[in-house]
């Protein structure tokens, strides 16, 4: 009679050949299921971005009843959202540590997938969460072995290390070349950093921008901003980077009096950042913002420069100061403003400016090395 302890050496010897052999992966599966008592087991990956679930590996004779599963009845699962957001790495769960088992046999997924299959419960563990997505284990059990008890969810914790290995063997070396290419050939200066805001990789726009000395400074190889409210807003951020939060927004960096630029911070993999800057200037072409609100809004030359100094310095008095006008005419504007944009807050206006000014159209993730 097989014992638990050559049943689990055999398991960790499978797990280890598809780490070296992608091809080894339903064979291992396979014992994996067999080693927790399930009828079937499968690796996924949600992506952070899509949201979108993708099967990575699965037994060979259940893989077209879990790509079912993913297409038609996901969204009716009562566990999906609460299993990525709340699990901790490496530790198992089973369904019941999130429903009742009257709440699940309510659920669309139960009634329309798990009962039809003679399915009773879902063993599973996060493997690894990063700003890319969740790469999850999980694996089915029939009625036959009923619920996953504290037995099953120890051999599955005790799993979960070496499956982590295993999936950290088949991370593709990050291609950097065509991303680093794309930099150079934005007009917007570009710097990459880590989390001590030491440059990694910087464009020429971001060199010629250094070079004017009024907004940017690298000391060695630290990358420093000459506002000092920019600066604090951006160690603040780079604090979150890599946590579940972590996401694209923008900070306004003052150029000396009457100039500014907005600095969009991208998060990228292996702890790196990316900085897209964009200029603003009033009374100057250099708004691209306001020469897109222009032509999309159709503001005049003034309300564009208004729109702009509305976003650079905020509020009614300090762009009348910064304009040269009085305070009523910049109301005037403003509420011409407001009419042809729909906006109803100048809150609104600094936004409108910020997603027009926005280098990039939605938050990504791309890898480059540390």
């Amino acid at each position: 009679m097989t014992s638990t302890k050559d049943a689990d050496a055999r398991v960790i010897v499978a797990i280890k050949a598809a780490g070296a052999e992608a091809q080894h992966w339903p064979d291992a599966l396979d014992e994996i299921a067999r080693f927790l008592d399930a009828r079937f087991a499968a690796l996924l990956f949600e992506d952070r971005c899509s949201a979108l679930l993708e099967l990575k590996h699965s037994t060979r004779a259940e893989r077209a009843r879990i790509v079912e599963y993913l297409r038609n009845h996901r969204k009716l699962d009562p566990i999906k959202a609460r299993v990525l957001a709340e699990i901790g790495v490496g530790r198992a769960f089973s369904i019941e540590d999130f429903v009742s088992r009257g709440e699940l046999h309510q659920s669309g997924a139960y009634q329309r997938w798990m009962a039809p299959f003679g399915l009773a419960d879902i063993i599973g563990g996060v493997i690894h969460r990063s700003e890319m997505g969740v790469c999850l284990f999980v694996a089915f059990r029939d009625d036959s072995a009923g619920l996953a008890d504290i037995e099953a969810k120890r051999r599955l914790d005790a799993l979960l290390p070496h499956l982590a290995k295993a999936i950290a063997r088949h991370k593709p070396a990050p291609d950097t070349s065509a991303l680093v290419e794309l930099f150079e050939e934005l007009t917007s200066p570009v710097l990459v950093v880590d989390s001590r805001m030491r440059v990694v990789h910087r464009n020429r726009s971001a060199d010629e921008m250094l070079g004017e000395g009024d907004a940017l400074a690298i000391c060695g190889e630290t990358l420093t901003l000459c506002d000092p409210r920019a600066k604090e807003a951006l160690e603040r951020a780079l604090a979150r980077i890599g946590g579940a939060d972590a996401e694209t927004f923008a900070i306004m960096v003052k150029r000396g009096d009457s100039r500014c630029c907005v600095m969009h911070v991208l998060p990228l993999s292996n702890g790196l950042t990316a900085l897209f800057l964009r200029r603003l200037a009033l009374n100057s072409s250099e708004g691209e913002g306001g020469a897109v609100a222009a032509g999309v809004f159709g503001l005049t030359a003034r309300e564009s420069s208004v729109l702009l100094a509305i976003a650079e310095v905020g509020g009614v008095p300090a762009t009348a100061r910064a304009l040269g006008l009085s305070e009523g005419t910049v109301k005037g504007y403003l509420k011409s403003i407001f009419q042809k944009t729909g906006a109803s807050r100048q809150a609104d206006l600094v936004r409108l400016v910020l997603a027009l000014e926005s280098p990039f159209r939605a938050p990504e993730r791309h890898s480059l090395p540390a």
